[in-house]
């Protein structure tokens, strides 16, 4: 698939989702939650495609939606966990998605601001920026650790542009997932939808 980058338009901030847009990281997540669901008991047939229609959420808001729509009673912390052991065990073998990647080197050289704006912890997408070599990129970094409401709400492309200080309606959002498109809307700002990856 050709990504068309840059969006069309003239923005003051750019603000990337992380996994599935920026990294090609998806695989690696599904590996993780299979086992971690597996290992905790969980009953549903968790498919690639059930985990990319979800893709976006928090872990915790994930495993809470498990509970209530599809009958199972998993310890949200306890499966965050574990997704998360699972996931750092892998996670070195991360690469990042070319053609986004660069996109977001054009506008580091450019001075242009942008964010990374993410339904992850802290400590997988710092460890994703890390692996990557995307780090140096970004001064603003937004994850689900510092919003009371994970996407399909729009705290965390608010809280990015308020640290960007960049309005949202001047800002555009790269992302893969649909909760990120619905998100971006929420918060009136532009977006792309890209394949995740």
């Amino acid at each position: 698939m050709s990504i068309v980058l840059p969006p069309p338009g003239k923005f003051a901030g750019y603000i990337f989702d992380c996994d599935g847009t920026l990294a090609a990281s998806m695989h690696l997540h599904y590996r993780a939650w299979k086992k971690a669901l597996a290992d905790h008991g969980a009953k549903i047939e968790f498919t690639w495609e059930f985990f990319i229609s979800h893709a976006g959420r928090g872990v915790e808001q994930f495993v809470g939606l498990l509970n209530t729509e599809h009958g199972e009673s998993l310890h949200p912390a306890k499966v965050a966990v574990t997704q998360d052991e699972i996931l750092a065990e892998i996670h070195h073998t991360v690469e990042a998605v070319p053609e986004v990647f660069a996109f977001a080197q054009q506008l580091a050289a450019n001075g242009q601001k942008q964010a990374i704006a993410s339904g992850g912890t802290r400590d997988a997408v710092t460890r994703t920026l890390r692996y990557i070599g995307a780090s140096h990129l970004y001064d603003v970094v937004v994850t689900i650790d510092d919003v009371k409401h994970g996407k399909p709400a729009p705290d965390t492309f608010l809280e990015a542009a308020r640290r960007l200080g960049v309005k949202p309606a001047d800002c555009v959002v790269l992302g893969d997932s649909v909760l990120d498109i619905e998100a971006a809307k929420a918060a009136g700002m532009a977006w792309v939808k890209l394949e995740p990856k």
